[in-house]
């Protein structure tokens, strides 16, 4: 019983396409596993290492992020097989197991970044290089073989308008409300997630796999940036006026903003790529 289970909500959705990818029971328990993770092991274990969480770290790790949802494409491509074996290196091409990869691989970088700079800046400069190492070869890859420009730069233009006049209009009610520059990051990435999902689902012929947000899309595709935006809104003000230890404040922006890049350009790059043709 606990075999078929395991197989009917975890594996069967990773190698069968005719099932839908997420569903209410893995996307709960795998929410629940890596909000464990990383508010009780991750962030313990950074602080420790003294490491601070602010824009300039969130610019450092940004291109991870990237490299992890390209690489997750080349899955969507067909260039890696689908799995539940975790001895197969395709495990780690797509969810769960790539975030197991791209967090190994960004970890790794962090200590090398750390033990060979001096002061802050040359940590932020030498663990940024090495992430632009490892993403742009993979981006070059991806955008020689792009068969729908059109797609990417619709959703691209749209995650840029959202985001301004995010600032725009909460910089009426609240002007000193992005000071953090982190703050737009947040946003920029739950626009980034909100604009690429209603492109490809909207005027493109991608399905969205998460139940949650296909309900919402469902309902209004355009709901869905709005409901992004208004989550990254409310978060940041609680973050900002209710966390009192600000590297732990910024440790929650850097997360968020990492959910909505990772997805966001996750969709960007299938656009590109055609798969939604």
């Amino acid at each position: 019983m606990a075999g078929d289970f395991i197989f009917e909500n975890f594996c069967r959705p990773i190698i069968d396409s005719s099932v839908q990818g997420y569903n209410l029971v893995n996307t709960s328990i795998y929410a629940l596993i890596l909000f464990a993770i990383v508010f009780y092991g991750l962030y313990p274990f950074l602080k420790k290492n003294k490491i601070e969480f602010n824009y300039k770290f969130m610019l450092a790790i940004l291109p991870f992020v990237f490299f992890g949802s390209a690489f997750r494409v080349l899955n969507d491509t067909g260039l890696f097989s689908k799995t539940c074996n975790v001895l197969d290196f395709g495990f780690y091409t797509f969810t769960p197991g790539i975030w197991i990869l791209i967090a190994a691989i960004t970890l790794a970088s962090l200590f090398v970044a750390k033990k060979y700079s001096t002061n802050e800046e040359g940590f932020h400069k030498i663990l940024g290089g090495m992430g632009l190492v490892f993403l742009l070869p993979l981006l070059a890859y991806h955008a020689i073989n792009f068969l729908s420009w059109e797609g990417f730069a619709m959703a691209l233009g749209l995650m840029a308008l959202v985001t301004i006049l995010t600032r725009a209009l909460v910089g009426i009610w609240k002007k000193d409300f992005f000071s953090d520059h982190l703050n737009t990051m947040v946003v920029a990435g739950q626009a980034m997630d909100g604009a690429s999902t209603f492109v490809a689902t909207s005027l493109f012929s991608c399905g969205e796999q998460h139940p949650l947000s296909e309900f919402i899309l469902g309902a209004n595709p355009f709901l869905f940036i709005l409901v992004k935006i208004a989550l990254a809104v409310l978060i940041i003000h609680y973050v900002d006026n209710d966390v009192k230890d600000k590297n732990f404040a910024g440790f929650i922006k850097v997360a968020v903003t990492i959910l909505g890049f990772a997805t966001g350009t996750r969709n960007l790059i299938t656009l590109g790529a055609g798969t939604c043709l």
